[in-house]
């Protein structure tokens, strides 16, 4: 039953896209934990919370805690895309998206796969058909759009730029850590298991990076105070499992059955479409008709790049 799931024509596609919908409802929980949590804390906890689950999960199918099949060297390049992603391109995510908010990170998020696109030709030689071309030109674009919307009345010009740098900072280094293991990726493609095992082994570096940077924090106690609210605890579990354990598993999956990365990447950026109508219902980030068309356009290019 799962070989002819795996096997089937879109299984890379419908995981990239899962991996958006679960990121998209973490990002509002994570966004609204932002308020009065710690982005150092936020970032260490979801990834103790998600690597604590992986182990339970590895436990209960009797996955092995411990693969030796790869070589030295794929196990270096998924420790550094663990401390390049999990680790700091998280903790300036969660920053960012504490000072910019959920909407502005969403449409920056677009850059990404043009990112992702950059590195994979350098790095792996990838090069895309003329359709998935176009589509990713179209997604690019209709996303861009929505960044020249006027704002200045909504944020301090000095606030929203240090955001964008965060977040464009964040999205660099993440970039280069999944177009690194993509290689590692391809090995496992046959193996639902061992992809869940890479990305249990990806986020252990950013388990240990986000600790260590959290311990340097002189005021670290007084981060700890807003969890004796016990709502926050629980934003923070069910965040942690959608976002960290269960996007992430969908996304590295995704990423594996996918044999051009910046395909995976932009399905992977639909999630701005889900953000900008989640932001909006709850947490009243406003959405303007010129964002509705972006997204509409931005839908047509993902069909057109994802259709065999």
């Amino acid at each position: 039953m799962i070989n002819q799931i795996t096997s089937s024509t879109y299984f890379g596609e419908v995981a990239a896209l899962s991996a958006a919908i679960c990121w998209s409802i973490a990002v509002i929980i994570f966004k609204s934990a932002s308020k009065l949590l710690s982005p150092l804390l936020i970032t260490a906890l979801k990834n103790s919370i998600a690597l604590f689950s992986f182990i339970i999960l590895f436990l209960l199918f009797d996955i092995p805690i411990w693969y030796d099949g790869f070589s030295n060297t794929d196990y270096i390049k998924i420790i550094v895309s663990g401390i390049l992603g999990m680790g700091i391109g998280d903790i300036l995510f969660i920053y960012a998206l504490s000072q910019i908010g959920a909407n502005r990170v969403a449409i920056l998020n677009c850059f990404e796969p043009a990112v992702i696109y950059c590195f994979s030709i350098l790095m792996l030689g990838t090069i895309l058909t003329t359709q998935q071309f176009i589509g990713f030109i179209i997604v690019i674009i209709s996303l861009l759009i929505v960044s020249y919307e006027k704002d200045i009345k909504d944020i301090d010009p000095y606030v929203k730029k240090r955001g964008i740098i965060l977040q464009l900072t964040a999205i660099f280094l993440s970039s280069i850590g999944i177009v690194l293991i993509k290689p590692v990726l391809s090995k496992t493609a046959d193996s639902i298991t061992m992809q869940l095992w890479v990305t249990a082994f990806r986020l252990f570096p950013g388990f240990i990076v986000a600790w260590i940077i959290f311990f340097f924090q002189k005021n670290r106690l007084n981060y700890l105070k807003p969890l004796k609210k016990s709502n926050m605890i629980i934003k923070i579990i069910i965040s942690s499992g959608l976002g960290t354990l269960i996007a992430l598993s969908f996304w590295i999956i995704g990423y594996a059955n996918i044999e051009k990365p910046p395909i995976a990447s932009i399905i992977g950026q639909t999630s701005v479409i889900f953000i900008i109508i989640l932001s909006f219902i709850f947490l009243k980030e406003k959405i303007s008709k010129l964002r509705i068309v972006s997204i509409l356009c931005a839908l047509c290019g993902v069909v057109l790049i994802i259709l065999k």
